[in-house]
């Protein structure tokens, strides 16, 4: 009869396997005595039949030369984990040494890493605790190569993290805990119940308060003058743009309008998330059915703003060309250049004209809104001048 193992005791294959996460590579492959003297220095006792064992359940892929090492990496398949490759002679009868490759790469941890360092939605604890994980999880090699993270002193979304303790091993983020709600509610087809809330500036500090009908419910209200600020909603998709989250729904006031068929909410500003009993309403009831093409949608609003598509024509700088492929991809047409195509491009494109009309602000130096149907105020050329108007007085002097 085998010994008993203790709970969190590491197997033979436990063993081999951080092994060779840790030190084999393409370039550094692995032999049975080189895994059997990593296991020593780990205190375990694991010999070449024990190696070859675990090798063999891991149906390790053999190779000879580097094209056929290229071929096989081709046909890995994108839902496995980890996969095991074994250098051989070219005969393929003397084993060379055993190298692991994970479905991720080192340089694709990291991206993951960065993601959650820049992250717009995350706090410091909650961001320092993940990319924890994260590079606990990758092995040790990556987190030698992210010692950088530490360098990180704050994150840009830093309320919250005064309720957090940073002792507890394991931190998930409040934001990212309510994305999976309001997906859980559109799957169970039910409504939501949140705060939405505003940023204020109380008592010397950045806070976030919910804001109701009649504005800000601020934590200095009297009690007798605050009112339930909760709001109700159909959750129609959870978008992730500019490195936010944003919920499309409906509230009840929205339901029975004609001329308004959803609003955006930003989920880092919600607080007191829940599923409500009530039935949602459905996209096709709201009549957004073309919302379901995601890319379409963030191509058409590059800032979240609720509003009509419409096609515009801008000039844009032809070295600016970059910022337009940026923003919109290939869903955009050339209409106009000058003669040799070197100062600038006329563009269609369609956008929310909500939106758009502050990405044009942003590029205002090497954007131009040209006219193509209302001509002066009524045109959308004549509103963006309205607002590079009202922008300048605020520096013009008397």
């Amino acid at each position: 009869m085998k010994p008993r193992r203790e709970p969190g005791e590491k197997t033979n294959d436990d063993v081999i396997r951080k092994i060779m996460r840790e030190y084999s590579s393409r370039e550094n492959t692995l032999g049975n005595t080189a895994i059997s003297r990593y296991a020593k220095e780990m205190g375990y006792s694991i010999g070449r039949n024990a190696i070859e064992g675990f090798m063999a359940k891991m149906m390790v892929k053999p190779y000879a030369t580097e094209e056929e090492c290229d071929e096989l990496i081709r046909e890995c398949s994108a839902d496995e984990r980890e996969f095991y490759f074994c250098k051989t002679n070219l005969d393929g009868r003397r084993t060379k040494g055993y190298w692991m490759m994970e479905a991720l790469s080192d340089s694709e941890w990291m991206y993951l890493v960065d993601s959650v360092l820049y992250s717009k939605i995350l706090t410091k604890k909650e961001a320092d605790n993940l990319a924890k994980r994260i590079t606990l999880l990758a092995g040790k090699q990556l987190s030698d190569l992210t010692k950088y993270r530490h360098r990180m002193e704050n994150q840009p979304y830093f309320v919250g993290d005064e309720g957090i303790d940073e002792k507890v091993g394991h931190i998930e983020s409040n934001v990212l805990k309510q994305v999976h709600l309001i997906r859980t509610a559109i799957k169970q087809k039910k409504k939501v119940k949140f705060n939405l809330c505003v940023y204020d500036y109380g008592n010397q500090q950045v806070r976030l308060v919910p804001y109701g009908k009649h504005g800000k419910v601020l934590p200095e209200t009297p009690e007798k003058y605050k009112e339930d600020v909760h709001r109700i909603c159909s959750p129609f998709d959870v978008i992730f743009s500019n490195g936010r989250y944003y919920m499309l729904g409906a509230d009840l006031e929205t339901e029975r309008r004609a001329d308004l068929k959803y609003k955006l909410y930003r989920i880092d500003l919600m607080t007191d998330v829940s599923i409500n009993r009530a039935t949602a309403i459905t996209k096709e009831e709201a009549g957004i059915q073309e919302l379901e093409d995601l890319f379409k949608y963030r191509i058409e609003n590059p800032y979240m703003f609720t509003g009509k598509v419409e096609k515009v024509r801008i000039r844009v700088d032809a070295d600016q060309f970059t910022q337009i492929v940026d923003w919109f991809s290939d869903r955009f047409e050339v209409v106009g250049y000058d003669a040799d195509e070197s100062k600038y491009y006329d563009i269609e494109v369609k956008v929310n004209l909500n939106s758009f009309t502050y990405w044009v602000l942003q590029y205002s130096g090497c954007v131009e809104v040209l006219d193509t149907g209302k001509k002066g105020d009524d045109s959308y050329r004549g509103r963006i001048k309205e607002a590079l108007e009202k922008a300048l007085e605020k520096y013009v002097e008397d």
